[in-house]
């Protein structure tokens, strides 16, 4: 599409010192708020949150999820992209909520900007398989996600 247009943009911010506001996501478990930002690696059980990624992810594919690699960045190959999507915040949120809660307890994840399209499709496949209930809060709109589903009807 527009990539060349998008390069003059980040060179005008640039120069003018205009920064992007980083995708965050918070979880609130047991008192204490854990963040998670883009790729993040520095909390103490991320081997435990990255491990429980790649079980939710061959688990949703072989339910049928395919990526849609229409929300990462366009510069990369497509199993880059695919990866990158993994990385979401709000992904790092959900597999640390499913590690550190029981069974059947419901997940409230809050997020500082729009959820992607895809991180949207994988909290349906998740809330769908595990029979949890995900409650996602961007600054849009509260996405309850329950068997499958979401609150919002696919339209945000």
């Amino acid at each position: 599409g527009r990539w060349d247009c998008v390069e003059d943009v980040r060179g005008q911010m640039e120069l003018n010192h205009v920064k992007k506001q980083p995708a965050m996501s918070w979880l609130k478990l047991k008192n204490k708020v854990s963040s998670f930002g883009i790729g993040d690696q520095s909390h103490p059980q991320a081997g435990q949150i990255y491990a429980k990624l790649g079980e939710l992810r061959k688990m949703i594919k072989e339910a049928g999820y395919v990526a849609d690699t229409s929300f990462a960045l366009h510069d990369t190959d497509e199993e880059q992209k695919e990866h990158n999507l993994w990385n979401h915040s709000e992904r790092l949120a959900l597999a640390y909520g499913l590690i550190n809660t029981p069974q059947g307890s419901a997940l409230r994840i809050f997020k500082n900007l729009r959820v992607c399209g895809d991180c949207h499709s994988v909290f349906k496949f998740v809330s769908g398989i595990i029979q949890r209930e995900i409650i996602l809060r961007d600054p849009y709109r509260f996405h309850h996600f329950s068997s499958g589903n979401c609150s919002c009807g696919d339209y945000w």
